[in-house]
Order: structure tokens, then sequence, then C-alpha cells
């Protein structure tokens, strides 16, 4: 026999004490729920507590009016413990220590990475190492869980629930005390309607009631249970009327009888009226109907306009340039005038301003808030301004990082977006490709490795811990004279940066491959050198030169060529070549961006459709329903003799 918690009823307090197993049929009445069992003869009152392992004096007290001996027939009733629901969440989640690991950071290597890596979340990295907020540095250690139901500030009673088959985000909020309104903005990237099983999101458990008022009430409240036999003429309302009780109440006692004849025993509830004190809790109504919650979510992301109903839609996007007097940025405007005039056929309006980052921020926050923009673009490419990530925050405004990838505010600032693959991430998928497409090849660094090169480090470890084939470093001097085979496979890891020094690595690997013709050897060249390939073309193609990127502008295709004559006849010059073409980058965010914008009312979750870009495909993806979004594009070019070459879109 086990006992769980006191059952608490006016005049009652019984501490529930059940068997371990049981079959027997239960009634619930007013919340409380009881095991009834009908007495055969010459059964005995403490024989039947015995018989189910029941508390005889918390059976005497649920049946105060029972008549000893017990007659064949009679009814008694015992409190059952209340049943947890399958699948319900609990209320509260820690850090369950099961299988805890540490990781020692190695160089290059960031949060983003390594939760990545390990397939856990970035929260529950920062969870379990807090001062992982302010940056990890090689050889940090960092102890990790696989343990996902993670509490980061138990104080503030957030929580992480992973959502089950056939929850709805109504059903979520209630199980957790919280709100809709409140699980929305808690998870921004979550979509109007319910989410899908397997989705994470971040609760407020509690947040309904912290702002609950108590007052006193009358309820009815259960005393106990009683035996009735019933007599001649004696109705369901008859007995009901008799005993002060409802119908529906007795009729709930005795959810076995459909119908009553003279000589059955029923039950008969006791019920008492009590003065009690409840939390009153003014819920939104709307967060009852799918209309309302949409409502809310409406709301809540600033989503008020309809493409359909309103009849000069417009959208408006406001582009900050870091430094106005650069090319970079020059060209980035001009791209951006070039993206607003081809959509001026489109069945919205754009409205487009520029503005000079430069100026004070009181300055700029008042030009931001008088503009009211739709989408945020800036051309930082050092560090994103705190001043911007938290206008868009309050605003709830996107706003598109174009240039910077080593900026991660987009894991925490769910209005952020990464246009161009972080740093980590870009590694992490090229060495992958790498280490898998060229496996068995022996990767030779030419040169020394460089500490800032991260992408090398990661090709290198990939390289090693997937290939057969060999790792080893010679320097550039020496390639000529590097011993090959006609069965060679050979994969040299290009360190040189500069122009020059590239062009010199690749004439000595030019050399090696005439030398030995039958020989496979290619290069892996660094993602700067997408810079030079202008110049060393034809040099990439004879050495088979593979270039990871992040954008790969092709002058010859018809979609670049049209865009080209477009920016020709509105500033009466070709764009300034360069890499990225800072042009097209800025045409190619407004002209992806803008359509979805008007077709979603402003919704980054409703799924954007695809527009044709001319250097980087965007195809975008939230970190987390809580953080910012990624544009995860990566690609990797190989070079061929005679012009040609392959582009690989990553991840595949």
């Amino acid at each position: 026999m086990f006992c769980a918690a006191a059952l608490a009823l006016p005049a009652l307090t019984l501490p529930v004490c059940v068997a371990a197993e049981t079959s027997l049929p239960k009634v619930t009445i007013l919340g409380k729920t009881f095991f009834y069992y009908e007495t055969k003869k010459d059964e005995s009152f403490f024989g039947v507590a015995k018989k189910f392992g029941w508390d005889p004096d918390v059976l005497a007290a649920a049946n105060p009016e029972v008549e000893l001996p017990l007659q064949k027939g009679s009814l008694l009733y015992y409190p059952a413990p209340k049943e947890k629901k399958k699948g319900s969440p609990e209320a509260t989640a820690t850090i369950d220590p099961e299988t805890p690991i540490t990781h020692t950071v190695e160089s290059g290597e960031t949060i983003y990475g390594i939760a990545k890596f390990y397939n856990i979340p970035v929260d529950t990295i920062y969870a379990m190492n807090p001062a992982a907020r302010d940056g990890v540095k090689k050889g940090d250690v960092l102890t990790l869980t696989t343990k996902k139901d993670v509490v980061e500030d138990p104080a503030d009673g957030i929580v992480y629930h992973t959502v089950s088959e056939d929850e709805s985000t109504y059903g979520i909020a209630k199980a957790y005390n919280t709100t809709v309104e409140d699980i929305y903005r808690l998870n921004p990237g979550l979509p109007a309607g319910n989410p899908d099983p397997g989705e994470r999101i971040r609760v407020a458990a509690g947040s309904l009631i912290a702002d609950a008022k108590t007052e006193i009430v009358q309820q009815q409240q259960i005393d106990g249970l009683s035996s009735y036999k019933v007599r001649r003429g004696d109705t369901w309302l008859s007995i009901a009327e008799a005993n002060g009780i409802g119908v529906d109440m007795l009729r709930a006692a005795n959810p076995d009888k459909k119908k009553i004849k003279r000589g059955d025993t029923i039950a008969l509830p006791s019920v008492t009226t009590v003065e009690v004190e409840q939390y009153v809790v003014e819920e939104d109504p709307r967060e009852k109907t799918e209309e309302g919650r949409q409502e809310l979510y409406n709301e809540i992301h600033g989503i008020t306009d309809d493409p359909v109903t309103t009849e000069n839609p417009s959208v408006g996007v406001a582009v900050l340039l870091d430094d106005p007097d650069s090319n970079k940025d020059m060209e980035f405007a001009r791209g951006a005038i070039a993206a607003a005039d081809y959509l001026k056929d489109r069945p919205f309006a754009t409205r487009l301003t520029v503005l000079d980052s430069r100026k004070p921020m009181a300055e700029l926050l008042s030009e931001l808030d008088a503009f009211s923009p739709d989408l945020i673009v800036t051309t930082a490419d050092k560090q994103l301004p705190a001043f911007l990530k938290d206008f868009a925050k309050d605003h709830s405004v996107m706003l598109v990082n174009a240039f910077d990838v080593k900026d991660e505010a987009f894991l925490d600032n769910p209005y952020v977006v990464q246009y161009l693959a972080p740093t980590s991430y870009f590694n992490d998928e090229v060495a992958s490709y790498i280490a898998e497409k060229y496996n068995g090849y022996s990767l030779i660094l030419a040169g020394h490795l460089s500490p800032t090169d991260t992408m090398g480090e990661a090709v290198m470890r990939k390289m090693m811990a997937q290939s057969t084939g060999a790792v080893e470093e010679i320097a550039v001097a020496d390639i000529p004279e590097f011993s090959v085979t006609s069965d060679s496979k050979i994969l040299f890891y290009a360190t040189p940066a500069g122009k020059e020094d590239a062009k010199s690595m690749l004439e000595r690997i030019y050399a090696l491959k005439e030398d030995n013709p039958l020989a496979d050897i290619r290069v892996l060249g660094r993602p700067s050198w997408i810079t030079f390939s202008d110049n060393l073309r034809q040099l990439f193609g004879d050495d088979y030169v593979i270039m990871p990127s992040r954008f790969y502008f092709d002058p010859s295709q018809p979609a670049a060529r049209t865009f080209i004559d477009d920016y020709k006849e509105i500033f009466g010059q070709t764009p300034m070549r360069s890499f990225p073409v800072y042009s097209a980058t800025a045409y190619d965010i407004l002209r992806y961006f803008l359509p979805n914008l008007h077709a979603t009312s402003g919704d980054f979750n409703a799924g954007f459709k695809p527009e044709q870009t001319l250097q980087s495909d965007i195809s975008l993806k939230r970190v987390n329903n809580w953080g910012g979004i990624v544009n995860p594009q990566v690609f990797v070019i190989e070079f061929e003799p005679l012009g040609t070459y392959n582009k690989t879109v990553l991840p595949r």
C-alpha cells in the first residue's frame, strides 16, 4: 500500500491511500474521483479494506452513512488519486546531469558551430556555461549535456517545451498556466496556428496567474457518498430534489445506471456549499478562438496590412550605409535603386530611404521612426550597431545583416537576418563537402596554415577524421619537386592569401601537373581567392581549383546581363566589378524580400517564395523559434579548363 497527497474536502481531509493496482470502476463528482465497489455476501467492512489495500479510516470517512454489518449489494467508495494525463508537460524542467561531457574549444570554433556539431540547442550550452555568452576562445572547456529540456533561468520561469503529437498552442498555454500571447512573444519564429510535433518552444510557466487577483466565491464541494435504496415511485428527479442536489450530479455518481427501479442501490452524493478563495484571471477571450489567436499573432508581429484589400499597399525599406563615401556603399545604394526600379510594376509601391549610419544615433532613430520601415538593411561589415538590433526588436522589424559574417546577433535576436552564411556554419559545410567528395585524396598544406584560417583548420580536421589519405605540409617553393606517381590523388590546400602569392603557387602546381599528367591533382582555394577569378581564371581552370564562397556572380548569365543593361540605363555606367558585386547584393536582397513582405503582409513566418537572384541564393531558416534567421547558402565553384565550371550549392 502507498499514500499519495492529501485529498482536501470540507470537513474531510483524507490521505489518499490506494493499492498499487486495482481494476475497480471509478466515478467523478465535482472534480473528485472515487473507486466504487459493490459488496458481496458475507463481506465485512474491514475485509474489503484489506482486500484492496485501503486505509479503513479513510474508507469510513468516505462512507459516513454505511450500515454495518455490510449487506450484499452495498456500495463503498474510496478516494482515488488524480491521474496524470498522458503526454502532459511538466511544469518545470531542470538540467539533468545524465551523461555530461566536456568539450575543449579549438581555434576558430564558435558556440553556434559547437551546438551544431553536438546537435544540441545553443541555449542549452549557455545554460550550462553562462560565461560562454561573452564568447569562447581556444582552450576553454565547456560542460555539455544532451538533455534538451533545460531551464535557462528558473527564476523567470522559462522552460523549453518540445511539442508532442496533436498539441495545440492553446493547449500548451493552458498546461503551463500561461497565455498564447506570451508564447507568441517568447517565440517570434513560431508561425500562426498550431506548432508541428518536435518543435521546441520557450514557455513562461505561470505567467497567466502572475497578475491574478483573489476573491471569495461560494462553491459546492463533496463531503462523501452514501448508499440509497430506491423506493416505489422514486425517480432521478425526486431523489435529487429530496437531497438538495442536481439531477446531473446524481446521474454522474451512478454512471452504470441508465434507469432505476425499486430495490436498486445507488450512490447518493453529500455536498455542502462553502466559501473559498480562488484566483480570478482576466483571460483575453481571443485566446479561445482560432480567429482571435490570429489577431493576437498579427498584433505581436505588427501585421496590419492585407495585400488583398489594401488599396495602395506599399513596402518600406531603409538602407543604412556604413560608409557612404566608399565604393562598396555607393554601389550598394545604386543596386537598391535598381531593384526598386525593377519592382515598379509589382502590385505594391516601394518606399526606399538611404540613411548615413555615421549620423548621431538619436538622429538616425528619429529618421527610422518617421519612415516606419518594413525592412532595414545595413552594410556594416565589422560589427552590427547595437542600437539597430534593439530598434529592430522593439519595433518588430527585420534587420538584414548584408555583410558581417562574424556577428552572431541572429542567435538570440529574432529580428536579425544573417544574409551571408556565418563563419562557423560556412566552415562546417565546406569541410564536410570536401571530406566527403575528396575522401581518399592526400591533403597537402601548401605553405604554413595561418592561425586565422579557420576554414583550413576545419577542412584538415574533417579530412583527418574521414579520409583514408595522408595529410602533410610542404613549402610552396618545394611543390615542383613533390613526389607524385601516376595513380596519386592529391588535394593541395592553398595557404597564400595575396594574389601574387596565389598565382606563384598555382604556376608551380601547374608545372607539377604537366610533369605528371596521369595524376589527379586539384587545389582547394581560399574563399578570398574569388576576388582573383577574373585575372587568374585560366590558372584556376588548369589547376582544377575548388573555390568555396558565399556568392558567385557570372556576368555571362542572362539575368546578370539584363541587370547590367538596366543598371547602365539608370546610371550611365556598368556596375563596378567587385566580390561580391555590391550592387548585385542590394539588388538580390530587395528583389527577394520586398515581394515576399508584400505577399505575406510582413509575416516572416508565413514562408517566402523563391525569387531569381544574381549571385547569392536565398533560402531562409530560423535557428530556433526564439532566435533569428540565417541564409545558410554556401557555394563551391569547381573550375575546369576552357573556362567551364561546376557550381554546387550547400547544403545539398
